[in-house]
């Protein structure tokens, strides 16, 4: 009986805060590892990736106008695949660390939100490289031909548009995950009330930051747009109030 009360009380708040530092650094240690992997894979995907590209039958369209830009891609698209593929592990430690502090009725709800976002931000960033871009670059081409002159396309803005794609759908998953679970762990007690600005106000930062500079001139709208819609969404799930 004594030992259930000792496992009952509460840890001391240092226990918490080594806890979640074991989590960020876990989980940075394995996206620094994934993108040392996807570096080494990294140019054959993006030579096959380029392959899914039809400009006018004409591959030879596609250019690097300098060799460092090469070099830039490459590690860009391994940090950003390391990413996202430690984002199922990060989910499923976050799970746990938050796990002794959930109520019984919040633990279904944030396993649900925590597991459709592993399988939902994968499977987004495919369809961004395997049929969203492509698709842009194609349709793209079809609108600037101009007779007797051929186009040329700068393959490092094309990576580019890509990376920020996947950098905007990242962070808004983020950004509607973090909402979500503030919700559910903190609207009766006001931590919710607390917490959204600061999520709101660190995501545009990131966006401001962040996207590449192929979408210069759009970076504010974009953040507040998706923003916007990532706010209004988390806003509009219903949900059930904590138990007391």
């Amino acid at each position: 009986m004594t030992e259930q009360m000792i496992n009952l009380e509460p840890k001391p708040m240092v226990n918490h805060l080594q806890e979640l530092y074991s989590l960020v650094k876990n989980t940075i240690l394995f996206a620094s590892i994934s993108a040392i992997g996807w570096s080494i894979v990294s140019p054959q995907l993006l030579t096959d990736w380029v392959n899914l590209f039809n400009i006018a039958d004409n591959i030879d369209q596609l250019s690097i106008y300098s060799p460092f830009n090469w070099i830039e891609v490459k590690w860009s698209f391994s940090i950003m695949m390391g990413i996202i593929t430690a984002f199922p592990l990060f989910s499923v430690m976050l799970y746990r660390f938050s796990k002794p502090g959930l109520y019984p009725n919040e633990l279904f709800p944030v396993k649900i939100i925590l597991i459709a976002n592993s399988l939902l931000l994968p499977c987004s960033i495919f369809l961004i490289w395997a049929w969203g871009v492509p698709y842009m670059v194609k349709y793209a081409n079809g609108l600037s031909q101009i007779e007797n002159i051929s186009a040329e396309y700068d393959l490092f803005e094309i990576v580019n548009l890509a990376l920020g794609l996947t950098l905007m759908a990242t962070i808004s998953f983020i950004l509607t995950t973090s909402l979500i679970l503030s919700r559910i762990i903190g609207e009766v007690d006001g931590i919710y009330t607390w917490l959204r600005p600061r999520i709101i106000i660190i995501s545009f930062g990131l966006f401001i930051i962040m996207i590449p500079s192929v979408f210069e001139g759009l970076r504010i709208t974009l953040a507040f747009v998706i923003i916007y819609a990532s706010d209004l969404f988390a806003r509009s799930i219903p949900l059930t109030g904590n138990m007391n």
